[in-house]
């Protein structure tokens, strides 16, 4: 097997992508040449009065039925070859290609007057493109066969070996070339071929490598990212740990569990205890992100979906008594509960939506959590509905950016740093999910609007990189 792939390429997905893509374009443009070469002997008849021999008319119809005959078998092959170095790949259909359209072209050109040809210039084609896809040794071998071949023609024709067919009514009256012209004009035609052959690859191969390179740094600065990624999980992991055990002192102090304080001092704990649990959410926000960042796979496996968001309802039952919010889960779903999921990553958006709820009501407020199936679309609709502040209409579309927080928001009384729900729609849509956010919502008030969240989820959802459990 010819060595055909050069050794930067062995790895380079892009490259024989491009090799592949370009092996159709060929095909295509075969077709087109087929049905160029069929009208060359009809309209030429016709409308140009040449004069073609029966000999002529008969090898170039058989020479365009031999191109179409290739061609519909390698259009064939083509989508059996995979690109893998080593076997049968797409290169191998490159040079294929190639070496066919140079024998075909050269019977052409040698049936429409050899060098009084207007068809000799497709080799010059044909060495270009082939230097766009083929090492540059098989072109320059292909150039250097061509040249020879094209001057044996020449010279047996010269010296009356085998016929002439020069083409009447393209070519005037009958006349010989002199040896000297036939001489010149090989020489010139190979200097040219050689030529183009010689900056084709080049710049070529040239630009392959710049793109390979190109490809190496992004690889690079993703993983400079993973390390960066990886770096603040540490750092910030650290830094949460003080700031919790603050979180729990400031709890027991709270509670009374070390005494008695004033009422004063107590509001004052209070509000620390606030801060320090805004904190929290957002170094827990932080660590999310870049666990996203850094997450290459989904781990998929069946969770009972009902039996999951209630079990995630019990769990925020106790966070919704303190405010003397009424936090209910609406299961509609009779059968088809089964989902194929990343259970982390559900259970990291939903929770981030159910706790936001809870946070932007108001004591005494209502939290629903609706759980129902999309027959038309195979998908499971989960809706978060509340009777909390809500989102003014003309902020909607900004509540899923980076950072930003709705105009209606007491930032005395709710601090946050905007990058929940940044967090949770990146999440759905890995989970091949769609989230919306609606307000006013089905439980609002002229006072209290509130917000529907609704997540939609295919039942089975298995990214190219999934590992079902």
């Amino acid at each position: 097997m010819l060595a055909l792939i050069p050794e930067w390429a062995n790895n380079y997905e892009e490259f024989w992508k491009a090799i592949r893509l370009r092996n159709l374009w060929f095909i295509r443009l075969r077709y087109v040449a087929v049905i160029i070469l069929i009208g060359f002997i009809f309209l030429g008849e016709t409308w140009f009065h040449f004069n073609l021999t029966p000999t002529q008319a008969i090898a170039i119809s058989s020479i365009s039925l031999m191109i179409f005959l290739y061609n519909v078998t390698i259009h064939t092959i083509r989508k059996y070859v995979g690109i893998l170095p080593g076997k049968f790949n797409c290169l191998h259909i490159s040079l294929i290609q190639m070496m066919l359209d140079l024998a075909a072209l050269m019977l052409l050109v040698y049936y429409t007057g050899l060098l009084d040809s207007p068809l000799y210039m497709f080799f010059i084609f044909h060495m270009i493109i082939g230097s766009m896809i083929l090492p540059g040794y098989i072109v320059y071998l292909s150039a250097g066969l061509v040249s020879v071949i094209f001057a044996v023609l020449t010279f047996l024709e010269h010296f009356k070996l085998i016929p002439t067919y020069d083409i009447i009514g393209l070519v005037g009256l009958p006349y010989q070339h002199t040896l000297t012209y036939s001489i010149l004009f090989i020489v010139v035609f190979s200097f040219v071929l050689f030529v183009s052959v010689y900056f084709a690859n080049k710049i070529s191969r040239e630009l392959y490598q710049r793109e390979q390179q190109l490809r190496q740094s992004l690889e690079k600065l993703n993983e400079a990212e993973k390390a960066k990624q990886r770096y603040t999980l540490g750092i910030v992991h650290e830094i949460k740990t003080p700031i919790t055990a603050v979180e729990s002192i400031l709890e027991l102090i709270h509670e009374k569990y070390v005494g008695p304080v004033s009422k004063k001092v107590d509001q004052k704990i209070l509000r620390a205890k606030l801060r320090t649990e805004e904190a929290l959410d957002l170094i827990n926000n932080i660590l999310r992100i870049s666990k996203l960042k850094l997450l290459d796979s989904h781990v998929n496996e069946e969770i009972n979906i009902s039996e999951f968001i209630a079990r995630m309802i019990d769990n925020f039952q106790e966070s919704a008594k303190v405010k003397l919010v009424e936090l209910t889960f609406i299961d509609k779903l009779l059968k088809n509960k089964i989902l194929i999921s990343d259970k982390i990553l559900f259970e990291l958006s939903l929770s981030n939506i159910i706790s936001n709820a809870i946070k932007y009501v108001d004591v005494n407020g209502k939290v629903v959590v609706i759980l129902s199936f999309k027959p038309d679309g195979d998908k499971f609709l989960i809706t978060v509905c509340d009777n909390g502040i809500g989102i003014p209409a003309n902020e909607i579309q900004k509540i899923f950016d980076q950072f930003f927080r709705a105009s209606n928001i007491n930032k005395a009384v709710h601090e946050g740093s905007g990058l929940g729900l940044a967090v949770v729609k990146e999440v759905v849509e890995r989970l091949g999910g769609t989230i919306n956010v609606k307000s006013p919502s089905v439980l609002g008030t002229n006072e209290k609007p509130g917000a529907c969240f609704e997540i939609l989820l295919p039942r089975d959802f298995n990214p190219p990189n999934a590992n079902v459990s």
